[in-house]
Formats: structure tokens, C-alpha cells, sequence
């Protein structure tokens, strides 16, 4: 029979093997998204109705269609827990719609600390992060 202990080191083993070591980072994995054929961007600077008063930074953070379309193609996905318990959380996004090679068609929202998600037409969620995709409209890697 195996200890309780014994199982309860395994998955904190398991655990932080699956993460960079350092507990910043979520696990990331190829979000397997087809091309982007149309991207329309509905709202740019907006402010989340999440955020308790208006953010003026938010006027500020405007993506453009080439850019949208380019933080689609590289961002990673994430689980959902981590992408509402490990990533930053901006009152300021951009959000549209999405079409892709083959047809599916969803609704995108990506935030000025370069977390995402798609609400996509085949039922699917995906929750993006993408440290290294760079925008006007998103901080210097250092901020």
C-alpha cells in the first residue's frame, strides 16, 4: 500500500516539474490554431467592466489587425487556472472577431499584458499568454 506522504510528494513533484522552476511562468503549450484568414477588431483601448473605475492608460492601448493577427499565431496556451491565478490582469483590452483557415470562427480579447482568449464557433476555449510578442501598445519586457 502506498503512503499518503508518498503520493502527496509525487504530485508536488509532478507539479513543479511541469512548471519553468521559478513559479512565474505557466505552463505553456502549442495552442494548435489554424492560419488566420480575417481578423476585425471591435474594441481597442477599451477598459475591462472588471476594472472598478475607468483606466485612462487604456486609451493608449491599441492593437492593430497585423498585430492581432501575429499574437494568434505565436501565443502559447494556457490552462485556465493559470491564466486567472498566474498571469498579470490589466484593466485594458483590445477584442474582436477571428476567423480561421478551414472556417471556425471566434471571438478574441487580449489584454495589454499580453494575456489572451478565444471563444471559438466549435464549442473550444483557449487561453493565451505570450511573453514574447511585441505591440506598440504593450510595456517594454522590463516594466
Amino acid at each position: 500500500m502506498v503512503s499518503a506522504p508518498f503520493v502527496f510528494a509525487l504530485m508536488v513533484s509532478a507539479s513543479a516539474a511541469a512548471s519553468d522552476g521559478s513559479g512565474t511562468e505557466p505552463t505553456m503549450r502549442n495552442a494548435h490554431l489554424a492560419a488566420v484568414t480575417k481578423v476585425t477588431i471591435e474594441h481597442n483601448g477599451a477598459t475591462s467592466p472588471a476594472a472598478t473605475e475607468p483606466a485612462p492608460q487604456c486609451a493608449d492601448f491599441k492593437l492593430s489587425p497585423q498585430e492581432v493577427r501575429k499574437y494568434l499565431g505565436t501565443a502559447a496556451e494556457v490552462a485556465e487556472h493559470d491564466y486567472l491565478h498566474m498571469l498579470d490582469w490589466s484593466p485594458c483590452n483590445a477584442s474582436g472577431k477571428v476567423t480561421f483557415k478551414g472556417g471556425v470562427t471566434g471571438t478574441w480579447e487580449i489584454q495589454q499584458y499580453r494575456a489572451g482568449s478565444l471563444k471559438l464557433s466549435n464549442g473550444r476555449t483557449v487561453y493565451l499568454y505570450c511573453p514574447k510578442c511585441k505591440a506598440k501598445a504593450f510595456p517594454a519586457a522590463d516594466e
